[in-house]
């Protein structure tokens, strides 16, 4: 973190947490929530958080300013996610050096009523900031936010900085037991937040405030298992017992759910070709509507894809192998460390008469250095089955590169912040330009990921990337079109079309 920003950080915190007590005990609000979302990110070069509606008025504003420049990219990064409701983080990159991180705040029905803006330092946006951005503690901000901006409830832009007084926070105030009611989501307790609250202002050492601080995102995880609503909240479900076991009641059906789950759709994602030559078709699987018991389970929610992706293909056959067709599926962590996923894979395939190449695997890089050795084991096990492996927000990172000597390593989706960047920056678009290269010695296909225009796409072209997704290129189709459709990865219809 800068030094300007490690001085400005901590007044922030006291003036919220004095404020707290005005409102009801367990009330939300759009400034307290914003503060709660503030605490729990990273504090490494964090520039500031905001919190802005549908309209891009700015409701909250943890420190500083914004101006012409990043209310243009709230702009902008509205639209997108208005557009497309599978996107959980939408990201992009300010000319002086800062990136932007827009989390969707939405209604139970996908409707977008707001955006949670992160502003840090480009430098300390890893590779897995995504993933941590998107974690439980922030989506069960994400979802009381999505209450107070619901259509009908008051609140007033501009006046709810950081430093304001208590009065905005009277009036947006909205109880936990709201909360439930409204959302029906089984979120963080929301009594969670005023006992870190108490745990700061108590008797905590410094030392404590301190690792409270740092690793906010394990006290809300803590939190939610010592928090006293939990009994009453487990003894509101038919099924669940009233002894303290009773949380693994329902776990079973929880876990159960996602594997007879009918709202699930599956949409392709074309890969679009940028270079002549090739017959395959390729295609990003992506869910939606999936629940928020599945969203927790993110192993079975991984199993589930997989699952009904394979009974549509053998039921629809004639709709996909005409020609050479693949698909990907993007693995979580919880997957990758579950050794027998493969073994599973290789039974379903097995079983619906699938040929195993038409199954490829998306692992972003971050999981890469993170879970080494498990997305080596699995790498090693595609290899044998004959399924192959994407590597996401690529990077060219030197830790990753050895593992594009495995034969099943077949395709590299750049890092969208370089491809963004690249016309802009050198240093980008001197990274994209290696990776193409690189991927073209190695025998291995080279993606870019959410191209937003036909500069970026003319650019990636010429330099020889073999395909590419996002706005400027075909959207994604639910799974069932695919028949009637015409070829969306061709390179004629992808360039034409746009």
């Amino acid at each position: 973190m800068s030094p300007k920003a490690t001085v400005a950080r901590p007044p922030a915190n006291p003036p919220v947490l004095a404020a707290a007590p005005a409102a009801p005990i367990g009330a939300a609000t759009v400034p307290s929530l914003g503060q709660q979302l503030r605490d729990v990110l990273p504090p490494r070069r964090l520039h500031s958080v905001s919190l802005c509606d549908q309209a891009a008025n700015v409701l909250w504003l943890s420190e500083g300013a914004l101006g012409p420049d990043e209310h243009s990219v709230v702009v902008e990064a509205l639209q997108i996610l208005a557009a497309d409701t599978s996107i959980h983080c939408h990201e992009t990159g300010l000319d002086d050096g800062r990136h932007a991180l827009f989390l969707p705040v939405r209604a139970p029905s996908g409707t977008l009523l707001g955006t949670a803006m992160i502003l840090a330092d480009c430098k300390s946006v890893g590779d897995d900031t995504v993933e941590r951005v998107t974690a439980a503690p922030v989506r069960a901000i994400m979802q009381r936010l999505a209450v107070l901006l619901k259509p009908g409830t008051a609140h007033k832009a501009g006046d709810t900085h950081a430093g304001s007084t208590a009065t905005p926070l009277r009036r947006t105030a909205i109880s936990p037991a709201q909360v439930n009611d409204i959302l029906e989501w089984e979120t963080v307790p929301e009594e969670a937040p005023p006992a870190r609250a108490t745990h700061l202002n108590g008797s905590a050492t410094p030392a404590q405030i301190e690792s409270s601080q740092l690793m906010a995102r394990l006290e809300f995880i803590e939190d939610t298992t010592v928090a006293a609503p939990k009994p009453p909240r487990v003894a509101r479900a038919p099924a669940a017992p009233t002894t303290p076991a009773a949380p693994a009641s329902p776990a079973a059906p929880a876990e159960a759910a996602p594997l007879s789950e009918a709202n699930l759709i599956l949409e392709v994602l074309p890969f679009a070709k940028l270079r002549a030559g090739g017959q395959t078709r390729r295609f990003q699987i992506l869910a939606r509507g999936s629940s928020r018991a599945a969203q927790r389970l993110p192993a079975a929610l991984d199993a589930l894809i997989v699952q009904q992706l394979l009974e549509w293909l053998a039921a629809h056959r004639s709709a996909w192998n005409s020609q050479p067709t693949s698909f990907t599926v993007n693995l979580s962590i919880a997957t990758l460390e579950d050794e027998r996923f493969v073994q599973k894979i290789a039974a379903a395939l097995d079983a619906h008469g699938i040929a195993a190449e038409t199954l490829g695997f998306e692992i972003a890089e971050a999981l890469c250095t993170q879970r080494r050795a498990q997305v080596e084991r699995f790498i090693a096990q595609c290899e044998k089955l004959g399924a192959w492996v994407a590597i996401e927000d690529f990077s060219f990172d030197s830790q990753v590169l050895p593992l594009l000597r495995s034969t099943a390593v077949r395709l590299v989706k750049i890092d969208p912040k370089l491809t963004s960047s690249a016309l802009k920056d050198k240093l980008s678009q001197a990274l994209v330009v290696a990776t193409v290269q690189a991927a073209k010695v190695m025998g291995v296909h080279c993606a870019a990921k959410r191209v937003d225009s036909q500069a970026a796409l003319q650019w990636l072209t010429a330099i020889g990337c073999d395909f590419a997704q996002g706005a400027a290129l075909s959207a994604a189709q639910p799974l069932e079109a695919l028949a009637n459709l015409p070829d969306p990865t061709s390179r004629v219809a992808a360039i034409r079309s746009t």
